[in-house]
């Protein structure tokens, strides 16, 4: 019989998973999302939240390393 193969899951996918829920995370994500709406909800705007992303990428890489 053969065996089930067990699905591999990348360890650094769980890091940062993990990572995600800390407090600085949280509120990185927070000021990215309210970016994400503001820029949403208007018509024309030149904002695009990049800093916001990549203050909370480098919080969650942070927390990975």
């Amino acid at each position: 019989p053969q065996e089930e193969e067990e699905e591999l899951v990348d360890p650094l996918t769980t890091l940062r998973e993990q990572c995600e829920q800390t407090e600085k995370c949280v509120k990185a994500r927070e000021r990215l999302e309210l970016c994400n709406e503001r820029v949403s909800s208007r018509s024309e705007t030149e904002e695009q939240c990049t800093e916001e992303l990549f203050d909370f990428l480098h919080a969650r890489d942070h927390c990975v390393s």
